[in-house]
């Protein structure tokens, strides 16, 4: 047998490059979550938006900001994506910080999974997810509770919803997905009300590529109301692994949001895991081979927990679960670049501190402050209510999570304050309806 030639050279060094990060929607709290996560453990990031103002963006955690198309031009967007990947000499690790991104990189994983790091369940995972038709029929099927909810197709339907419904009632957008307006709903307050309404609903429209995909989400949905939704929404966070057997999960519950019936959440508390809501989760997951980090909420009852939203992507509040020991970017961070041992050791982590937090809340104190001053001058919050909320926030100012303002990081809420103002300025009657007067 010939002998193997024997060199005298050293042998070449291959240096592993840690894979970046390439996060969007910079105005998005959990844009800035995850650029603060991954950059405290050692990431590269860059952030994409579509202009210069996003708090995110002004991060000390963000080594490169780029300009792109807004992803209401799914098409302009992709292309600007693929271009992206093709001309980086190191692979990004991609994940979605949007329902519109979600969908987009499921929907076009072919031609992204070369170009990129993902982590992705399938178009059918996060489309029957993003769905609520969708998730309506599934969650029911897995035994969870959702609002009693109707889907018409037509005037026929209509009529039916109206003899059947208990008024008032939501119209809500089928998916947010590359939706026109982004409305989250809009309430009906009697029957003879409702065709004319929906009408009008309707004509918020869908991008033509989402349409093409799905022709029936243009129809609007209605869904039953529920006054407890303005102060009772229970969310279940964390992230499932595709063997299902990575799982961690935090609670809370949304305390306030703006406007206060449709909103945004200001204010969260921790709450306890519940069993029954984690198993049914556990199978709506199983059920549709979804895995990744997710964010669900539920309307608490007097009887009952309905499943509302399951938002399969980083989310707004996600700085509350990280700083309860769950560091969710930088699961999807292993997971994308498939280091299992790495992700499986910061499961365990997570899992080792997740009773240590029970204490803490979640509070945007920049819309608090905004919504408390504001709102009492124009007499939409009384004044019981508001010293009601100052108490709040002092009894937790020393547990207390932000979103932005953070003493290792504060050029993020300068940039949001310049944001608000500049916002206020330029489109001042949306700014009264919603930050004064309290509605959507």
């Amino acid at each position: 047998m010939q002998e193997a030639a024997v060199s005298n050279e050293a042998p070449a060094v291959v240096l592993a490059v840690r894979a970046p990060v390439l996060l969007f929607s910079a105005s998005f709290y959990g844009t800035l979550a995850a650029a603060r996560c991954l950059g405290r453990h050692g990431v590269d990031v860059t952030v994409a938006d579509t202009g210069r103002l996003g708090p995110a963006s002004y991060s000390r955690f963000v080594s490169r900001r780029v300009q792109c198309p807004p992803e209401s031009q799914p098409e302009a967007f992709l292309q600007w994506l693929v271009d992206f990947g093709l001309r980086e000499p190191v692979k990004h690790v991609l994940y979605p910080t949007s329902d519109e991104l979600a969908w987009l990189i499921s929907a076009h994983r072919a031609k992204l999974e070369g170009l990129f790091h993902l982590y992705d369940p399938g178009v059918d995972a996060v489309y029957g997810l993003l769905n609520k038709r969708r998730l309506y029929e599934v969650g029911t099927e897995v035994g969870l509770h959702l609002p009693r909810t109707w889907f018409p197709q037509s005037e026929a339907d209509l009529e039916q919803v109206r003899r059947e419904a208990s008024f008032p009632v939501l119209l809500k957008p089928t998916t947010q997905i590359l939706h026109a307006t982004h409305r989250k709903g809009q309430p009906v307050t009697s029957p003879e009300d409702l065709a004319r309404e929906y009408r009008e609903f309707a004509r918020d429209t869908y991008a033509p590529m989402l349409v093409k995909f799905d022709p029936a989400v243009v129809n609007p949905m209605v869904q039953e109301f529920h006054p407890e939704a303005a102060e009772g929404i229970y969310s279940l966070s964390g992230f499932v692994d595709e063997s299902g057997e990575l799982f961690e999960a935090r609670a809370a519950m949304k305390v306030l949001q703006r406007p206060r019936k449709l909103g945004v959440g200001v204010c969260f508390e921790s709450a306890p895991l519940r069993p029954d809501l984690v198993a049914g989760l556990t199978r709506l997951c199983q059920r549709l081979g979804y895995h990744g980090v997710f964010e669900v909420e539920f309307i608490q009852t007097k009887d009952s927990y309905l499943l509302i939203d399951f938002n399969p992507r980083f989310y707004g509040q996600m700085g509350f679960d990280i700083a309860r020991g769950l560091p969710l970017p930088l699961l999807a961070y292993h997971a994308a670049t498939g280091d299992r041992e790495a992700l499986a050791s910061a499961v365990a982590d997570a899992r080792a501190v997740s009773a240590r937090h029970d204490e803490e809340v979640f509070c945007n104190r920049i819309a608090l402050e905004m919504l408390l001053n504001l709102q009492r001058l124009s007499g939409a919050l009384p004044a019981s209510e508001a010293r009601q909320w100052r108490q709040w926030l002092t009894t937790h100012r020393e547990k207390a999570v932000d979103p932005l303002i953070d003493r290792d990081d504060m050029m993020p809420a300068a940039v949001e304050l310049a944001t608000i103002a500049y916002g206020s300025a330029r489109h001042p009657r949306a700014f009264l309806r919603m930050m004064v007067f309290n509605r959507s």
